[in-house]
Order: C-alpha cells, then sequence, then structure tokens
C-alpha cells in the first residue's frame, strides 16, 4: 500500500483552500433553475415581475452566480437592469462569488450600473474581507472619479474601513456631499459632518425645472429621522413657518446627539435668470455636466449653476446661428442608463438622445461650445463637456 506523501498533501491543501473561497455556496433552494430566474428579472414585461425576480436572484447568493455571468456573457453586461443589480447589491450575505462579481462589475467603466456594485461592496467594507479583496486600494482608485455615485461610493467604502476623514473631502456636487453623509449615517459605525444634510433642508433649486434641491431635502430628512429614531422631534406641516420650525427643532436634536456646532441652513434658491437653453449630459462613465445658457451668451455651468462666465459677443453670436440651423430629428435612441438631453426656446426644442444616437451636426456645435466656453475661463467645464460627448456620436 503506498503511502500519502504528507508534504504533497499539504500543498494541495493550501493551493485548494483559498479556491474554495469563491466557491458558489449553497445559498438558494436545491434545484433551483436560476438562468430562469435571471431571464426573468431581465426580460419580464410586468415590473413587479421583474422586482420579485431580481429578489429571488439577489438570494440565491453565489449559487446564482454562475447564472448571471452566462447571461451578462450571452447579452452584454449593459444588458443587466439597474433593479438586479440593486437588489444583488443590497443582498444580505453575500458569498465570496457574489463580491467578486461586484468588484468584476464596479471596474468596468462601460457598465451602467458600476456604481451601484461599488455601493454592494462598501456595504459590506469591514477589515476581514479588506485583505481578500484588497478593498482599500480598489476605493482609493475610485476616490475622485467622474461619475459623483461611483467617488461617493468609494469614498463611504473607504470610511467604512477607517478613513473618516474622507467625510471631509472637497466635493462640488451637492447630491454627493448629501449622499455621502446619509450612507455613513445610515452604517452607524461613525457620525459624519451633518451640515450637508441641513442645507438640504432648505435647497429649492431646480435645473430646467427638475426640483433636484428638494429631493435632496428628502433625501436629508429621511436620514435624519432614521438616525434620530425616538429622539427626533415630530412637528411637521405644509406652511413656511411650520417648515421652519420643523428644522430647528431637527437641529435642536442632532446638537444634542452629535456634539457638532451645527447652524440653521440658508435657503437656497433659483438665481433671478431667464434661462434660454442648456444641456443636460447624465453618464456613469464620464460624469454629468450641466450647462446653461442666457439669451446673451452668460453661461452658467454646474448642477447648482455656480460656474458663471460670460462667453465673447462675436463667438455667441456664431454659436447662435449655429444653433438654430441644427435638425434634432430623426431617431433619438432608447435611453437606458447615460443620457444627453438638449433643450431651447428660438425654435422649441426638448430632445433627450441616447448614445450612439446624436445627429453629426449637433455634436459639432456642442463642440463648439465646449471649446467657446473653454476659451472664455471655465475650462474645466469645457472639458467636462468634450469628455462626455463620444459616446452619444452617431455611430
Amino acid at each position: 500500500m503506498t503511502r500519502a506523501n504528507p508534504v504533497r498533501i499539504l500543498f494541495w491543501l493550501a493551493l485548494c483552500v483559498p479556491l474554495l473561497a469563491f466557491w458558489p455556496s449553497s445559498q438558494g433552494e436545491a434545484g433551483e433553475d436560476w438562468a430562469q430566474h435571471v431571464d426573468k428579472a431581465c426580460t419580464s414585461p410586468r415590473y413587479g415581475l421583474r422586482i420579485a425576480a431580481a429578489r429571488k436572484v439577489a438570494d440565491g447568493g453565489d449559487a446564482a452566480v454562475p447564472a448571471i455571468r452566462a447571461y451578462a456573457a450571452k447579452h452584454g453586461k449593459n444588458a443587466l437592469p439597474s433593479t438586479l443589480v440593486d437588489a444583488i447589491a443590497d443582498a444580505k450575505n453575500p458569498g465570496n462569488v457574489t463580491l467578486a462579481l461586484l468588484r468584476d462589475w464596479a471596474v468596468d467603466t462601460d457598465f451602467y450600473w458600476r456604481s451601484s456594485a461599488m455601493r454592494g461592496i462598501a456595504l459590506r467594507g469591514s477589515q476581514s474581507l479588506a485583505d481578500a479583496f484588497a478593498l482599500p486600494g480598489l476605493f482609493a482608485v475610485y476616490l475622485d472619479d467622474p461619475a459623483w455615485l461611483m467617488r461617493t461610493h468609494a469614498r463611504f467604502g473607504s470610511v467604512q474601513l477607517g478613513k473618516t476623514e474622507l467625510t471631509m473631502l472637497p466635493e462640488n456636487d451637492p447630491r454627493a456631499r448629501v449622499r455621502l453623509a446619509a450612507l455613513v449615517l445610515a452604517a452607524g459605525k461613525i457620525t459624519p459632518p451633518l451640515q450637508p444634510l441641513f442645507d438640504a433642508l432648505a435647497d429649492d433649486r431646480t435645473f430646467h425645472d427638475v426640483p433636484w434641491g428638494k429631493r435632496l431635502g428628502q433625501e436629508a430628512h429621511k436620514a435624519l429621522k432614521a438616525w434620530l429614531g425616538d429622539d427626533g422631534p415630530t412637528p411637521e406641516g405644509g406652511s413656511a413657518e411650520a417648515k421652519d420650525a420643523a428644522i430647528e427643532a431637527l437641529l435642536a436634536a442632532a446638537r444634542t446627539k452629535s456634539g457638532q456646532d451645527l447652524h440653521l441652513p440658508v435657503p437656497a434658491i433659483d438665481p433671478a435668470i431667464a434661462f434660454a437653453g442648456g444641456i443636460e449630459l447624465l453618464s456613469c462613465k464620464s460624469g454629468d455636466v450641466f450647462v446653461q445658457w442666457t439669451q446673451d451668451g452668460e453661461v452658467a455651468g454646474g448642477l447648482d449653476g455656480s460656474t458663471r462666465i460670460q462667453l465673447p459677443a462675436a463667438a455667441w453670436q456664431q454659436l447662435q446661428q449655429e444653433r438654430t440651423a441644427l435638425d434634432l430629428g430623426g431617431d433619438p435612441g432608447v435611453v437606458v442608463c447615460d443620457s444627453l438631453r438638449l433643450f431651447w426656446t428660438q425654435p422649441t426644442t426638448d430632445v433627450k438622445v441616447a448614445p450612439a444616437s446624436l445627429p453629426a451636426a449637433a455634436g459639432k456645435w456642442l463642440e463648439h461650445l465646449a471649446r467657446a466656453v473653454e476659451e472664455a475661463g471655465a475650462a474645466s467645464l469645457g472639458r467636462d463637456l468634450l469628455a462626455g460627448l463620444p459616446q452619444f456620436a452617431a455611430r
């Protein structure tokens, strides 16, 4: 009888144990047809069924991952809907195979829902997983990503690993300031600076009639109420006086619980400017770009219009002539995630374009606008617009 070589046995054990950590676990019911569930989560014509199937797949954990990868290999990653990715990101106890899937999605700059994948990793950013998945380095790469959700979730993950100073990083996007504070607050490990949440409570700003300020206020209010719990005040009402009283009561409770020196927010409203047109470019790859302009060529950049420049009269006149001659007809494509919205008066236009669907003449005009903005002194705004345009060019 041949005796086993103990050194060889130890070698194979050392080799196999790390691999076993990434082998599908037995989560989910035995005999489940995960391919069928994944297909239903992606293609069912009924929204409720897609949601239910997405939750089923997410609850399946590691056992469902091979079917997810197979579907993506056949149809492309971007055929996976955000509802499925979010369900997987929110799964309670994902195994290592699921976390590896989320990591693959997060580092793919062409994947629409990479920021959701990063959130799923950040939610489980623990010291026990940090080394196995090289989380500190993964988060560090995306701390300043051009997409606001991606960098927010990367910063959140780093905070989860103890980099609490990242809650103080400069951030120009008001959405990112509120989201990071809300995520860290809900995680419960530390209390982040709360002032961004209170500032959002008094934000009534809009972008082309989209009330993004109110939406931030609702997000901030929900986060504060959940954190304060039974310590939170209850006054609520529709009048301005009732709203002010509610904010003051929240502020007092938050001061007591956090010990932070918080102050009442200054109301934020839209500037008294009549805009004649603008651009809304939303992209998980190159970041969001917001531009509006007046009839005489004053340009406001950023969601909050914080960048202001005046284009030279001659350059603006030329741009106006080119713009009024544009034909934005034709097929705008089907918007799934990234989109480019063009809106203006004279002539009245409001078009949302999907990637690979922008007419060539419109693309050239947007390039001319971006370069004019750069030359007028807003170099960063012009570069951001130029960086976001290529994916929308018609092919």
